[in-house]
């Protein structure tokens, strides 16, 4: 998924409450060259900063019109993909980590 949108069309909400309360680190060098950030939050959304395109799957781009995405994981936003804060009301829960071992790479030989 190439990522770029409009998470909380209400200003951003100061950063989806600066990550619902967990603020999310401030980019790095690292992230700047790379273009974008994705922070995972427990039991919340994707937070996706800096440099980005989301695209529905015929290629249509979505204009975010910001900088800093918060991206629904629980699908019951109502302004899909990006999130609402329906995931509290629905006690929506997942961890922030990987769950299961990373995919294997074809290449590693």
């Amino acid at each position: 998924m190439i990522l770029r949108a409009n998470p909380i069309r209400s200003g951003d909400r100061a950063a989806f409450r600066r990550a619902e309360a967990g603020h999310p680190p401030p980019m790095t060098a690292s992230d700047h060259e790379q273009g974008a950030s994705v922070v995972v939050y427990e039991n919340g959304p994707l937070l996706v900063r800096g440099d980005f395109t989301l695209r529905t799957p015929d290629g249509t781009e979505i204009d975010p019109g910001r900088d800093t995405v918060a991206l629904c994981r629980c699908g019951k936003s109502a302004i899909k993909p990006f999130c609402d804060g329906t995931h509290k009301a629905v006690g929506f829960r997942a961890a922030a980590g990987r769950q299961t071992p990373a995919p294997r790479s074809d290449e590693a030989a």
